[in-house]
């Protein structure tokens, strides 16, 4: 399974934030859009887009201003409809992909301006670092799709200079200010609808740690690793065993399975991330903190990761 896919798979419902409830959501790459539009010789629109987004946004809807984000685009994906210009725009010319291979936002805070939700925070393209004010808006709050997958959508535009990036700074026939429209769907998957869990290896796990019995779990899982089990060899179904079991309300269970996770596969980023999600429902920031970190020893592009990690620094300073 790629790493976007169990990007998307994996989200945990957080723990009391300033009176609220902050959820983190992933980002659907396959349904989310970064557009941009920029005028060519000083008169012509061009668009494009970037095909390929990942991340994590934590909501809280009954505050907005607790929204947070970290997102990650490749910048490889860039798509204006023209194979020719493309190549242009992914060269030395443009956004040296080779050299420059990710667009990286992170936010900050979020506060109201006149009106208007403004996410602020920092955009990293090339080996630029600047802070941005983006206008956000909730599209929708948390709802059931058609598969019954929780999901919300956050839009807004926005508008940057690309020589404040270094990008295309010779590239006289191209328009400096760079007008961006972005549609960020997230969503965490409903276990009832995925099949993992009428199968041997779903049933019997579930079985066994629901029961309280991490041992016999592992036993359960050896044995079926001796038979050669499909669903054994794959790590990131422990992240919807996770999942399951924490929105069937077995929290002890959701605990074990996260040891269980990091016990059989300890260089899993996600598997330190789960981990680390049991510490700060505890309150035991310390070990969530390092669990965490750990995670992004193992991928440090773990967005969920990252984004704990901003909020547990938000919640010990608000203590202070």
């Amino acid at each position: 399974m790629s790493k976007t896919i169990k990007i998307l798979i994996f989200c945990a419902c957080f723990s009391t934030f300033i009176n609220a409830q902050v959820k983190a959501y992933p980002i659907d790459g396959w349904h989310s859009k970064i557009e941009f539009s920029v005028k060519f010789g000083g008169l012509l629109p061009i668009k494009g887009q970037f095909d390929k987004i990942k991340g994590t946004i934590l909501i809280d809807e009954s505050n907005m201003t607790n929204t947070s984000s970290t997102i990650y685009i490749d910048t490889n994906s860039i798509n204006t409809g023209l194979e020719m210009r493309d190549k242009h725009l992914k060269g030395k010319d443009f956004f040296d992909v080779k050299n420059h291979p990710k667009i990286y936002f992170s936010s900050k805070k979020t506060i109201e301006k006149n009106g208007q939700l403004i996410m602020l925070g920092d955009v990293h393209i090339h080996d630029v670092s600047k802070q941005i004010e983006v206008p956000i808006k909730l599209l929708h709050g948390e709802q059931l799709d058609l598969w019954k997958n929780y999901r919300v959508t956050l839009t807004g535009e926005f508008e940057i200079n690309r020589l404040d990036f270094d990008v295309g700074e010779n590239q006289k026939g191209i328009g400096e200010k760079v007008w961006i429209t972005f549609m960020i769907s997230a969503r965490v998957f409903n276990t009832e609808t995925i099949a993992l869990f009428k199968r041997q290896f779903g049933e019997k796990m579930i079985n066994s740690i629901t029961n309280g019995q991490k041992k016999d779990a592992l036993e359960q899982f050896n044995k079926l690793s001796e038979v050669n089990n499909k669903d054994v060899q794959n790590p990131s179904n422990f992240e919807f065993l996770y999942l399951y079991l924490k929105q069937n309300n077995y929290n002890k269970a959701s605990n074990d399975i996260a040891e269980l996770y990091v016990e059989l596969f300890p260089e899993e980023s996600e598997a330190h991330s789960l981990l680390g999600n049991t510490y700060f429902e505890k309150d035991d920031y310390r070990k969530a903190i390092t669990s965490y970190k750990k995670a992004l020893v193992y991928d440090d592009e773990n967005t969920l990761a990252k984004e704990m990690l901003k909020l547990i620094d938000t919640l010990t300073k608000s203590k202070e």
